[in-house]
């Protein structure tokens, strides 16, 4: 029972900060390409910068003097998943948060906003293999479903000989066949695994990589070896970074790199950063990328 009222705890607090962080968001703004599958007319709205000049509603226009777009249902109802690293080097951390903490407040942001927009959220949680996984679904039940998923990933004991895996996330997003999905990757990618696999998922869906990192792990001068504090299996004790200078701007790069491969963007965010800004700003790069 305790273990229980400590779920529940971890996802009233989930909840709150990722209400705070949704706040600071256009709700369901995550700048895709990607659309719903309807064409029913929704509602007019006043025009905003960037939206395509060819739903504007000249009628309502002409009659307010003032821009109005329609929208249609095919700009909502979008399906979401939040993939979450949750291997064992996620757990360490020396900041206020661990890395595993910083995934999960992104995930339950992006989360609450794809809810609070209409939209249908799935997610999944993975090492070596996928843990939790959900398709898609709409409403406030699937939500609190995730938000447990994450709470239960943060009270339960690290992982320590699983390795992480981002083709066990890959493969379970490819079953679910027929629709396009706005895809989350969030992981430390420590393993510097991203996998040529993500061709598969990059041609039909809008795929975000969100490196999540600690700035303890980049502030020596060479690189930080995790063995004690973050083992991913017995045959990973080596260093971290994809080089030997062993910086952030390396891993960036690294990421970088392997994202434009295959015509994803990525992030890096901070056990320290503001997670609602963030992702504001992380946002606001997408539009211009798309454009």
């Amino acid at each position: 029972m305790a273990g229980e009222s400590g779920i529940l705890t971890r996802v009233r607090a989930l909840e709150l900060v990722a209400q705070r962080n949704v706040s600071s968001l256009y709700s369901g703004n995550y700048v895709t390409t990607v659309r719903g599958s309807g064409m029913e007319f929704n509602e007019a709205r006043h025009y905003s910068e960037g939206d395509p000049e060819r739903h504007i509603d000249w009628n309502m226009t002409a009659r307010l003097d003032e821009p109005f777009v329609r929208t249609y249902l095919e700009e909502r109802e979008r399906e979401v998943i939040v993939a979450v690293d949750v291997s064992a080097s996620m757990h360490s951390g020396w900041q206020e948060r661990s890395k595993l903490e910083t995934a999960m407040e992104l995930a339950a942001t992006l989360g609450l906003s794809a809810i609070e927009a209409g939209d249908r959220l799935g997610f999944l949680t993975f090492h070596e293999r996928v843990v939790d996984f959900s398709r898609p679904l709409g409403g406030r039940r699937q939500l609190y479903t995730f938000l447990r998923a994450l709470a239960g990933q943060q009270q339960a004991p690290p992982p320590r000989t699983r390795v992480s895996d981002p083709r066990a996330a890959i493969h379970a997003i490819q079953s679910l066949r027929g629709r396009r999905f706005v895809v989350f990757l969030i992981s430390d990618f420590i393993d510097h695994d991203v996998p040529d696999d993500l061709r598969f998922i990059g041609q039909r869906h809008d795929v975000s990589l969100v490196h999540v990192y600690d700035p303890f792990e980049y502030a020596g001068p060479g690189p930080v070896r995790l063995l004690a504090m973050a083992p991913e299996g017995p045959t990973q004790a080596r260093s971290v970074p994809p080089d030997a200078s062993g910086s952030l701007e390396a891993m960036q790069r690294f990421l970088a790199e392997a994202g434009a491969r295959h015509g994803l963007l990525t992030v890096s965010v901070s056990t320290q950063a503001p997670v609602g800004r963030t992702l504001s700003d992380f946002f606001h790069r997408k539009q211009q990328w798309i454009r």
